[in-house]
């Protein structure tokens, strides 16, 4: 077996926290190097609770923590935006910019890439937002009798239900977009259908006098002028014409 080292290996300190807040071991324990998930802590009259700042499409997938901590003389500290829960107000008021600017998106989008930009951003907004408010519900519970917390929940809530209609009129211009574009195809292509049948009438009427004059091609034209079966054979090109017209479009769906 393997010799146990003669010292307690010290445990990494999360990289989003500041070194000088003093949390109790229960709540360390339970960290670690990375933000992790929004949540909350609650140990030995401490509360710690973790969000994230409101997500964006360059981040690849790596939240930005935004951390409150209240120790049991219910003092609150913030970080990296300062203030305690003052700084709680600004991180929602990070939120509610960002999602009035993703609205004003949808109202300027005509087309469906511009409303699919707007769902890239705004799905990963909106489950922030969700996660951040069952977040603060739980610290509401948590610590019923401070007005500021009720308050920012219900920030919180008008939120997430801003995004949830910005990603929903989004869901829906797209949805729109795109019927409005298939039905703009769909009569392109009843127009290209209507100029094609009037080329099939032009070459079935005219096939026939095509070969009729191929044939007397060969002669002079004051010859075939003068030929006395010319004008007979003329009139019956010119209902060969007709007849094979109204056979070809006979059977072309209309």
């Amino acid at each position: 077996m393997a010799k146990q080292s003669g010292h307690v290996e010290k445990r990494k300190q999360a990289d989003f926290l500041p070194k000088t807040w003093d949390l109790p071991e229960a709540i360390r324990r339970r960290l670690g190097t990375k933000a992790g998930r929004q949540r909350l802590m609650d140990e030995e009259g401490h509360l710690l609770i973790i969000l994230h700042a409101p997500p964006k499409p360059e981040d690849d997938e790596l939240r930005r923590a935004f951390v409150l901590w209240s120790n049991p003389g219910g003092d609150w500290k913030s970080y990296p935006e300062s203030g305690g829960l003052a700084g709680l107000n600004a991180h929602l008021e990070s939120y509610q910019k960002v999602i009035h600017e993703l609205d004003d998106n949808v109202e300027t989008s005509n087309s469906p890439r511009d409303y699919f930009e707007v769902m890239k951003r705004g799905h990963p907004l909106l489950r922030a937002t969700r996660n951040m408010l069952t977040v603060l519900e739980a610290v509401r519970k948590a610590r019923d009798d401070d007005q500021r917390l009720i308050v920012a929940r219900d920030h919180a809530i008008d939120l997430e239900r801003a995004i949830d209609m910005a990603t929903g009129d989004a869901k829906v211009g797209m949805e729109f977009s795109m019927a409005m574009n298939a039905e703009s195809q769909a009569d392109a292509a009843h127009k290209a259908g209507n100029e094609a049948r009037r080329l099939n009438r032009l070459a079935a009427f005219f096939f026939p006098l095509v070969t009729l004059v191929s044939i007397f091609g060969i002669n002079a034209p004051r010859e075939v002028l003068g030929m006395p079966g010319f004008w007979p054979v003329l009139a019956a090109g010119v209902m060969a014409g007709l007849l094979t017209g109204a056979l070809i479009l006979g059977k072309t769906p209309k």
